[in-house]
């Protein structure tokens, strides 16, 4: 009987202190941990084809300069928003962009000039939804003879899913984003969507790259660019880092009968 109560205590102290061991694991699971999700500020992307751009920022995290774009590499603000983009190797041209009183894109104007030295100066108006999204542009570029009218239409998330050319009084569709994933654009913490609209127009009317993740919010995993010599179509796949930013693409391009493969890249600072 003696020997039983010996076995039986130590087991009783067994017992007790995995019980009050489960109850502490209990406890410090109810208390949850509250991560702060960091924000990632582009650093360069290498957009395949040779394209690569590096970027650096303000300390007000706004984006200040950008290397390897050949229109432009400095950005100026103004209240907050980009204000003037110019080029440090030609000082005689620059991109102005006004805005409304509420603060939304009403004017992009491109200043400079021609081969003979004379100057030029070509307004671009800029229409805007309630969100501030850019709907409508008449684009006057340098390179284009008359005034290019496009449209441009969103997701629900404020993706751009499609750009159009107006000609007539009837739509022409140039670019149409299929798809997207749920996932963070490289360009989400770079305020580009005024700054390179033009650009991304361009590049439509041209039919030559999809350029619209300047300003999209996630990232397209499917695009169709219609164009004279014929569709061309684009897929994504993506992988990620921990905060959800897209770090690299691999693309495929369609065209003609023929298949491309090329990566992209980009470089982070997230803090």
């Amino acid at each position: 009987m003696k020997f039983s109560k010996l076995i039986c205590l130590p087991f009783l102290l067994i017992i007790i202190i995995f019980a009050c061991g489960k109850k502490e694991i209990t406890l410090l699971k109810e208390k949850e941990l509250i991560v702060t999700p960091k924000l990632c500020y582009l650093k360069s992307a290498d957009h395949g084809h040779g394209v690569i751009y590096s970027y650096s920022y303000d300390a007000k995290n706004q984006l200040s300069q950008i290397d390897g774009f050949p229109d432009f590499n400095f950005i100026s603000y103004e209240n907050g928003m980009p204000k003037k983009a110019t080029n440090s190797f030609d000082k005689s041209y620059y991109i102005g962009f006004d805005y409304d009183t509420k603060g939304a894109l009403s004017q992009i104007s491109f200043v400079g000039k021609d081969s003979r030295g004379k100057a030029f100066e070509f307004k671009s108006k800029v229409y805007t939804n309630t969100k501030k999204q850019i709907e409508t542009i008449d684009l006057l570029l340098p390179v284009f003879d008359e005034i290019v009218v496009t449209k441009m239409e969103y997701d629900s998330k404020g993706n751009t899913k499609k750009i159009s050319l107006i000609e007539g009084g009837k739509s022409k569709t140039l670019l149409e984003n299929l798809t997207f994933d749920d996932k963070k654009s490289p360009y989400l913490n770079t305020p580009f969507a005024n700054v390179m609209a033009y650009f991304v127009i361009f590049s439509a009317t041209i039919g030559a790259e999809n350029t619209t993740y300047f300003s999209n919010k996630n990232n397209a995993t499917s695009t169709k660019i219609y164009s004279d010599n014929g569709d061309i179509l684009y897929s994504y796949k993506y992988e990620y880092n921990n905060e959800g930013y897209a770090i690299k693409t691999k693309v495929t391009r369609k065209a003609e009968g023929k298949e491309q493969n090329y990566d992209e890249t980009y470089v982070y600072d997230c803090k």
